[in-house]
């Protein structure tokens, strides 16, 4: 949960400096980069992308805390990336 909140409050962020600067252009550019930034961060470091052939990623003889590490890895990428797209999609749509 720790990283939702980093990413509502980098989200409110980039809104307030919208509305302050009154170029919802930005905000929209900053909470998007943020959320695909969230995104790719979380992919990358999961480990799913691992190895040439893919098989690596998931085997079974994968150990369960190493597995839940993986998923919290990218769970946590896109708990960040999920307000920041909000935030990207309402500068874009209502402002």
């Amino acid at each position: 949960m720790k990283f939702l909140v980093i990413g509502i409050v980098t989200a409110a962020i980039s809104l307030l400096l919208g509305y302050f600067l009154e170029d919802w252009d930005m905000a929209f550019y900053i909470a998007g980069a943020l959320g695909i930034i969230g995104i790719i961060w979380g992919v990358l470091f999961s480990g799913v992308l691992k190895g040439s052939s893919g098989m690596e990623r998931m085997t079974s003889s994968e150990r369960r805390k190493e597995s839940a590490a993986r998923n919290a890895r990218l769970r946590n990428g896109f708990l960040f990336a999920l307000p920041n797209l909000l935030a990207a999609l309402a500068a874009l749509w209502i402002f």
